[in-house]
C-alpha cells in the first residue's frame, strides 16, 4: 500500500466563497431569498439541492463565475 493521496482534489483557496461560484442558485420563497448549490445534492430539501450561505468557504467543486 502506498502513502499517496486517496483523492486527487485540489484545495480551494480560503479566500473563495460560495458567493462567487457558478453553481450558486437563488430561489425566492415568500419575502426571502434562499441560496442553493447546484452541484451538491441534499435529501433534506424539497428540490434536492443543498441549502448554502454565500459566506461559506467554497467546496472542491467551486468554479469561478464568469461575467
Amino acid at each position: 500500500m502506498s502513502n499517496g493521496k486517496l483523492f486527487d482534489i485540489d484545495p480551494v483557496p480560503v479566500t473563495e466563497t460560495c458567493r462567487h461560484c457558478e453553481h450558486r442558485q437563488r430561489h425566492q420563497c415568500g419575502g426571502s431569498i434562499i441560496q442553493y448549490c447546484g452541484a451538491r445534492k441534499s435529501n433534506r430539501t424539497y428540490n434536492g439541492l443543498l441549502k448554502i450561505k454565500v459566506t461559506d468557504q467554497a467546496c472542491p467543486l467551486f468554479k469561478k463565475k464568469v461575467k
